[in-house]
């Protein structure tokens, strides 16, 4: 998959690499199952139609930039864990747009212009909230106009569950509610994260990569799994003062080295009566029902 950073800088000879494509537009932040149902329409388009799978994102968060920074948002997943699904999905390109000042302020017609009828796009998916071009006043009702009938646009309604419309916005409240456990219905899997190890006496402090929700303080179960051929291996995670130490049951040792890159699925929140006893003297942390 080719991914193509798109900036100010190198927009206008970038986005000339015109070629009959199909193209799936969001910000994708966590690829919950809404995001899903677009990216699967999306290839099954490309696929009916025998043309190219373009995949459009944004970054950073159209709220930080046109807040001028004052709403900071809180991102669910990095761009790397975006690529690696994008290129387990199958599609052939990737682009990537900075969002700035200069970027809000297009025309819908002029996004639609440079962004999309220059390099190419016959066909659009998007979901049904999805808007473009100044203060969002395009939207997937408005691109076969924007576009001169030049691109049919795709609509993914709305997709609920138990009543909740899902989005990465409810997904970051669960999360930081610490209720990781309802994560999978609306995500179609365990909250992921990556961070590196460091091993202390008796535990692993985990510094994790940039642009990963932490969960609210507290214990967790958590799922280590460091090649797809092992068996996952259950850990207890402890939450606290924005950082996250691990804590292997009964004393195991850790399925990973010092240094390791450590990937960890969130289980689920450990219940009131889970309770810490410190050994003072070792400094352990010995997770116990009570």
């Amino acid at each position: 998959m080719e991914f193509i950073h798109v900036t100010s800088n190198n927009a206008q000879q970038t986005l000339l690499q015109t070629k009959p494509c199909v193209v799936a537009l969001g910000f994708f932040d966590g690829v919950h199952i809404g995001h899903q149902q677009v990216l699967k329409e999306a290839k099954k388009v490309a696929e009916e139609q025998e043309l190219p799978l373009v995949i459009m994102s944004f970054f950073p968060h159209p709220k930080e930039v046109l807040s001028k920074g004052k709403k900071i948002v809180p991102y669910l997943m990095p761009i790397e864990d975006k690529r690696r699904f994008f290129k387990e999905l199958g599609a052939d390109c990737f682009y990537l747009i900075e969002f700035n000042q200069k970027f809000a302020r297009l025309s819908p017609r002029d996004f639609v212009q440079t962004y999309l009828l220059d390099i190419g796009a016959k066909q659009v998916v998007a979901g049904f909230d999805f808007t473009y071009g100044y203060l969002g006043k395009g939207n997937m009702d408005t691109l076969y106009r924007d576009s001169n009938g030049k691109i049919r646009g795709i609509k993914i309604e709305k997709i609920a569950r138990e009543g909740e419309k899902i989005s990465s916005t409810l997904i970051r409240n669960l999360v930081m509610s610490g209720e990781v456990e309802r994560v999978p219905s609306y995500l179609g899997k365990d909250y992921q994260m990556e961070g590196s190890a460091f091993f202390r006496k008796n535990h692993v402090e985990l510094v994790l990569h940039s642009y990963y929700l932490l969960p609210a303080p507290g214990l967790y179960e958590v799922t280590i799994k460091q090649n797809p051929h092992q068996e996952p291996t259950i850990l207890i995670a402890f939450v606290h003062d924005e950082m996250l130490t691990l804590y292997s049951p009964n004393g195991q040792e850790f399925p990973f080295l010092e240094w390791d890159t450590v990937r960890l699925g969130w289980k689920k929140r450990l219940p009131s009566g889970f309770i810490q006893v410190v050994d003072s003297s070792q400094g352990l942390l010995h997770p116990s029902f009570v």
